[in-house]
């Protein structure tokens, strides 16, 4: 900590104020609510001092210095707002901001300066499409300005007070995410985008001169290059579609940053930090600069994996829905397991073909990748059994749930059709013939007979009428609970078809021209069976047959 240091001295340092690139861009003058935002609250806070005489303190700013530059670690939005003040008021001194790798930002900074008040603010009209969030921000702040009065150059340059606190250049990535980690303002990936960018474009050159500017010079491309290569990253990343199929949450991008350094044998820390892992792992050595391309040539590669999987719907191999299909059914723990091994080696065709196949019988990571026979056979006989039980859908529907959710997925895959796994969070069991329209009847210990209707519910004889169904008629080959009844669908539709008949929900499931269409429509396997002419016992009885001779043959169980 230097020292307490007024605006005046701040900038009279003459030094240009750089923006690092793991700095997320300027938001002061966004809504909080019924709270003043940023800017409104500081003018406020500069009126009442000029008008009263006082100093005004603000919080501390921590930099890295050179010889020509400050670098912001944590100040970045004081100091820009103390430049569009000062630039709208008409200072002349020497203030200069940079952004390295916005050059939109970069531009509008450089555009507002030595032009007057009036011709700043017809550069800052109202517009809610304004392309980039910094530029929207700063047009914000000075229209806020603009209405603000009493704003004396000189008073703000030397009442405005605050703690200037200096720290190594090397250490200024650990202290932004220590000051900001509460906010969350910035993630391990980003810090680690930081320290790549640093050490590609370390300044070893010794010398002056035109040699010298020219190896700046490139140092500055590949900077520039690298970043843009992040952020394109990030933005694919980013896009829904890429997040719900690779089930990042939050972590978004840190689903590649971890899965490289654990392919290095690196670690992720119990709170989920791995920044010092990554950094002395793979970042230090003798050539520090050489270690930082390599981890960025690594990390290209293993971003164009993840990319060609998802993309890979029509490479004849299906691995979007195969690999999708893993994704969702495993746990956490052997979700990151399977990534781990998968992207970061060379899978056959063959073994990502098993995988996918056992994936289906609810085995784990382990047990797959080993391939555990006892393990294996064990489950194929439980999933037998189940899809063979007349009371699946009670007793062990969950069998049902990925036998029918692979059947769907089997089916957009031969048509080469990305298959929509969202519905595995929202899937539902449809009985395809209602179970209010089946009954059985039970022998009480008196000896009286009592009628149980499908869904549960006891019944009297009067009650059962010419188009309901006694269960005895299955002859023990089927019911209405077992997997030759069942559809997968999604939860929010289920209800829509309540007891309805086969004929009713079929015209539901069809109606193209209902006001809200049925998202069950994708599920080709769901097509398929309201595709029927009829659905009664017989046809029960032979999906049923069907389907437990084709989890046979798929299975290979004897």
């Amino acid at each position: 900590m230097d020292a307490t240091i007024t605006l005046r001295e701040f900038i009279e340092k003459r030094k240009k104020f750089v923006i690092p690139n793991y700095q997320r861009g300027y938001i002061w003058g966004k809504s909080r609510g019924s709270e003043k935002n940023s800017v409104q609250y500081v003018l406020e806070s500069i009126e009442n001092c000029i008008k009263s005489g006082t100093d005004l303190f603000m919080q501390g700013i921590t930099v890295t210095e050179t010889d020509n530059e400050i670098i912001l670690i944590d100040g970045q939005q004081r100091t820009t707002f103390f430049y569009l003040l000062l630039t709208y008021l008409g200072y002349k001194e020497q203030f200069e901001i940079e952004y390295p790798i916005r050059t939109e930002s970069q531009f509008f900074l450089n555009g507002i300066k030595n032009k007057t008040s009036i011709e700043i603010e017809k550069m800052c009209d109202e517009n809610d499409n304004e392309d980039f969030q910094d530029i929207y921000y700063f047009k914000k702040t000075i229209r806020l300005i603009s209405k603000t009065q009493n704003l004396d150059q000189d008073k703000i340059l030397d009442k405005v007070q605050f703690l200037y606190i200096k720290i190594p250049e090397d250490k200024a990535t650990i202290v932004f995410s220590m000051m900001n980690g509460s906010k969350a303002s910035m993630k391990t990936e980003e810090i680690i985008k930081a320290e790549l960018l640093r050490l590609v474009s370390l300044d070893k050159v010794s010398t002056e001169g035109r040699e010298a500017e020219a190896i700046r010079w490139e140092q500055n491309l590949l900077r520039s290059k690298y970043a843009r290569e992040w952020d394109k990253w990030l933005y694919w990343w980013n896009r829904k579609e890429v997040s719900e199929f690779y089930h990042t949450g939050n972590n978004v991008m840190g689903l590649l940053v971890k899965t490289y350094l654990k392919s290095k044998g690196g670690k992720i820390d119990k709170e989920g930090k791995y920044f010092e892992e990554f950094r002395d792992k793979l970042l230090r050595g003798d050539n520090n600069e050489k270690k930082a391309k390599e981890v960025f040539y690594d990390l290209r590669h293993l971003q164009k994996k993840f990319e060609d999987v998802f993309y890979s719907i029509n490479d004849g191999k299906k691995l979007h829905n195969k690999v999708g299909a893993i994704l969702t059914l495993l746990g956490r723990d052997d979700r990151d397991r399977f990534v781990n091994w998968y992207f970061c080696n060379e899978v056959s065709e063959q073994k990502i073909d098993e995988y996918y196949k056992f994936v289906f019988l609810g085995l784990s990571h382990t047990s797959i990748f080993e391939s555990k026979k006892e393990d294996i056979d064990s489950a194929k006989t439980e999933m037998l059994n189940a899809v063979s039980n007349n009371n699946l859908y009670n007793e062990q529907s969950n069998y049902a749930y990925k036998q029918l959710l692979r059947r769907n997925v089997d089916q957009d895959s031969k048509l080469g059709r990305v298959f929509d796994f969202r519905i595995w969070n929202e899937a539902s069991l449809e009985h395809i013939l209602p179970k209010s329209k089946f009954f059985k009847e039970e022998k009480t210990p008196n000896g009286k007979i009592r009628y149980i209707r499908g869904d549960g519910a006891e019944i009297s004889k009067d009650e059962i009428n010419d188009g309901m169904i006694n269960e005895d008629v299955f002859q023990n080959k089927g019911n209405e609970h077992c997997i030759g009844n069942l559809v997968l669908l999604y939860q929010n539709e289920n209800s829509s078809f309540g007891a309805k008949s086969f004929e009713e929900k079929k015209s539901i499931y069809f109606n193209v021209d209902a006001e809200k269409p049925f998202r069950s429509r994708h599920l080709l396997h769901t097509i398929a069976i309201f595709a029927n002419n009829s659905w009664g016992v017989n046809e029960i009885i032979e999906n049923k047959k069907q389907f437990i001779n084709e989890v046979k043959e798929y299975y290979e169980i004897q």
